[in-house]
């Protein structure tokens, strides 16, 4: 039999002490995807994140970006709302009022001198946590507890490729943040395999990719390739003459569709070297997840026809948020299914991805134990 079972049960899914454990070993140990660093261009402007079940901000500080736990050392309330933004002013507690400089210590206590008494060192002693931050050319990583290897070492080979397309991609022309209702797991099993593909994308991104596929495994990370149908590369041809989008050369087959993974949980499709679709899967529960996603298109040449890239990027946004809806049903349905599943999935040679997905995982979850 060419099939074998997975290295995972059902009950890994489901378990809430698997979950506890992947929140502390795993999450809390890699390097996250936040965001670009395009979103914290302006001063003061600044991204607010989960990591871990850490509550996470980073923010510009006058040209210097820093991460800092997002609750305030006094009364404990969270110093940014929301998940975006750009303040006025410096990092500011909206409760009481306490304001916090680039390394996270309280320098404005209203009241100190009447109410608190604290010196320099017992403000210092105050100080928010910092978390390690880092960069592959545009895009932004955090890690909420210390030590590891360095961001470079955990990419590898993938951190020039990270270069190469921050680079070769303008600004997200669409973003957006969606719970699903599954394991995380799910959501990244979902995207490692083109088997799902005629069952649940007949009209979507079957009209895109043709099939095949290949997958190449670089340490705990993976690379897939697909081709692409001859109509939809006559069509991104047609748009790349039109606008001038020049497609990133940075890997062999990126004419196709390329698909990585850098494990854990950042998922990042590249279609015809001129669209990049950039997903982060954020676990919020044993059974749910929040998938964040950036769509990015290969800079327009100047002068281009903005009711043309409008019409493309319309299209290319209505065409994901279709395969978006597919896959979040389906893996509403996995997760539904998994609390009447016993023993492990079989999986067949197309799906080895998954296989190398969960050795990736096991070992990784082992190193800490």
């Amino acid at each position: 039999m060419l099939a074998r079972p997975a290295a995972l049960s059902a009950a890994d899914y489901r378990d809430p002490a698997i979950f506890a454990a992947e929140q502390r070993d795993l999450f809390a140990r890699s390097w996250q995807f936040v965001g670009f660093t395009d979103e914290l261009a302006a001063p003061g402007s600044w991204l607010a994140r989960q990591i871990a079940g850490e509550p996470v901000l980073v923010q510009d500080f006058d040209g210097e970006v820093r991460a800092l736990r997002n609750v305030c050392s006094h009364r404990f309330a969270r110093l940014r709302m929301g998940e975006q933004g750009v303040a006025g002013g410096p990092l500011r507690c909206p409760y009481h009022g306490w304001t916090y400089d680039r390394d996270g210590v309280p320098v404005g206590v209203p009241g100190n001198a009447e109410c608190f008494g604290l010196d320099r060192a017992a403000r210092q002693g105050l100080a928010l946590r910092r978390y390690e931050l880092d960069r592959a050319g545009r895009f932004l990583f955090v890690r909420v507890t210390p030590g590891g290897p360095s961001l470079a070492d955990w990419l590898g080979p993938y951190r020039d490729l990270l270069q190469a397309l921050s680079d070769g991609m303008a600004a997200p022309f669409a973003q957006a943040a969606q719970t699903w209702a599954a394991n995380w797991k799910v959501g990244v099993e979902n995207v490692l395999e083109v088997y799902h593909v005629d069952a649940v994308h007949p009209d979507s991104f079957r009209t895109v990719v043709d099939g095949s596929w290949r997958v190449e495994g670089t340490g705990p990370h993976s690379t897939g390739y697909a081709g692409i149908r001859a109509e939809a590369q006559r069509w991104w041809e047609g748009a790349g003459k039109r606008l001038g989008l020049a497609p990133v050369q940075a890997v062999a087959g990126m004419e196709g569709y390329v698909h990585l993974l850098l494990f854990p949980n950042l998922a990042i499709g590249i279609t015809a070297g001129r669209m990049m679709s950039v997903q982060t899967l954020e676990p919020t529960g044993p059974e749910s997840f929040t998938l964040r996603y950036r769509l990015c298109l290969a800079p327009a040449r100047e002068g281009a026809s903005r009711a043309a890239l409008a019409a493309v990027t319309t299209h290319l946004a209505a065409l994901n948020e279709e395969l978006l809806s597919e896959d979040r049903a389906v893996c509403a349905a996995v997760g539904a299914g998994l609390h009447h599943a016993e023993g492990a999935a079989l999986l067949g040679r197309n799906e080895d991805r998954i296989r190398h997905f969960h050795d990736a995982l096991t070992a990784g979850l082992l190193r800490q134990t």
